[in-house]
């Protein structure tokens, strides 16, 4: 038990202090060397845990997703008997306000990630989450209204993350709620209904 607490609170400490250095350097520029010295540990202890920098990297995104996976659960809003008003309170209820609180909890986490100078594997992490929760509870018959679900879940994915790095890395942030509010808006209206209702206007 010791010795467990003891790893886990030097993979923390080499965790957080990676995040840290991300912050100050590109990626590529940082050496073992480095987050070692930002920990206070030796190169040995580092190796002990990680292979290298982007094994590391890897499994701190994997840690997100999997918190991220805890804290939704598509269960709570599936109910074939329910009609699509319940279904949409459930979807914003549970689903997306849950997401976008957890971002926001762990923003500066998200922000490092989001402005890598590399293509980031947390977002293809995310997709593929999404995509498993997708087959798994709305689209056994892998199409949603007819739509293969590959194409669907590319759009709407696609769309999602796009909303939440620009929200992540705006300066001039909107709190949580009113982002919540403008996602649901968009993703129970559709882009195109809204845009004709402002022409019709």
């Amino acid at each position: 038990m010791v010795q467990d607490r003891r790893i886990r609170k030097t993979k923390e400490a080499i965790q957080n202090n990676f995040l840290e250095l991300l912050k100050e350097k590109d990626l590529e520029k940082i050496t073992i060397q480095d987050i070692a010295n930002k920990a206070d540990i030796n190169r040995g202890t580092f190796y002990l845990h990680y292979e290298d920098k982007y094994y590391l990297l890897s499994e701190i995104e994997d840690e997100y997703v999997q918190s991220l996976a805890r804290n939704v659960d598509l269960n709570e809003i599936i109910d074939n008997s329910v009609d699509i008003e319940t279904f949409a309170e459930r979807f914003f209820e549970n689903i997306l306000k849950k997401i976008v609180a957890y971002i926001y909890k762990n923003i500066e986490f998200y922000k490092v990630i989001f402005t890598l100078n590399r293509t980031n594997q947390l977002e293809e992490k995310l997709a593929a989450l999404m995509y498993q929760n997708m087959e798994k509870q709305l689209a056994p018959s892998r199409t949603v209204s007819n739509i293969p679900l590959a194409y669907f879940h590319s759009y709407t994915y696609g769309a999602m993350i796009s909303i939440i790095k620009y929200w992540v890395l705006d300066e001039d942030r909107m709190p949580p709620d009113e982002l919540v509010n403008h996602i649901f808006k968009i993703i129970f209206n559709g882009p195109l209904r809204l845009m004709a209702n402002e022409q019709v206007q």
